[in-house]
């Protein structure tokens, strides 16, 4: 189970999150732009341990923290003293419906195992109008089956259109030694999949982040709930 794994290696993670922070930088950015300033309950759906809460909160939204790994929430707690933080599978939100004015995720999409439902749930709990933004990893040049090379060109190996999850020693985009290689599992979305996820939404914007790669990294969405 991914939040076990990510219990055990919560500060391994933290950690690894510090050591790439030009990139989740860039990600942050992308967010801000997209999620805008606004007021009431914003939602981070996977929040792990709370890096990007300085986002909506600098932007005046008051943030609600969810994830399944209580090691995670720990951290967050720390960084973040006085968030609400709500331990929950994704998939299945405690709140009720319309709950929230504003929503977003980041790089979830790569460990959940029920994506879609989770962002399902997400609309859910959002009233209408409200805006669901999501950065995560580009599902078409990070992945398991998208190695990473030194000139920022990925190589991509097959398996692509298979959807679901990978272990990690058999995933030619796990990195050795690399993060993904430490928690044991990628899972991976095609592009068609990770749009059908967001079934329901109006799209309002869309980035292929210019994060100085020939190939972009990163890709960022902003949605509508109608």
């Amino acid at each position: 189970m991914v939040a076990k794994r990510y219990d055990e290696l919560a500060a391994e993670y933290d950690a690894s999150h510090d050591e790439q922070s030009p990139y989740y930088r860039t990600a942050a950015e992308a967010l801000r732009r997209l999620l805008g300033p606004g007021q009431g309950r914003c939602v981070d759906i996977g929040c792990g341990g709370g890096h990007f809460f300085q986002v909506p909160l600098a932007l005046g939204w008051d943030v609600v923290g969810v994830d399944a790994s209580r090691e995670q929430l720990r951290l967050a707690a720390a960084r973040h003293g006085g968030t609400e933080l709500v331990h929950a599978d994704a998939a299945a939100l405690p709140f009720p419906d319309g709950s929230f004015d504003a929503a977003y995720s980041t790089f979830t999409h790569t460990d959940l195992d029920d994506f879609a439902g989770a962002m399902r749930e997400t609309r859910r709990v959002l009233k209408r109008d409200a805006r669901l933004v999501y950065v995560g990893n580009h599902p078409c040049f990070v992945g398991a089956t998208q190695e990473h090379l030194d000139t920022g060109l990925p190589r991509l190996h097959a398996g692509y259109r298979r959807a679901g999850c990978w272990q990690a020693a058999d995933a030619p985009g796990a990195t050795p030694d690399g993060w993904r290689a430490r928690l044991g599992s990628f899972v991976h979305l095609p592009l068609a999949d990770f749009l059908s996820a967001f079934e329901g939404f109006a799209l309002v914007a869309a980035e292929e982040v210019d994060d100085g790669w020939e190939y972009p990294k990163t890709i960022a969405l902003a949605w509508k709930k109608p």
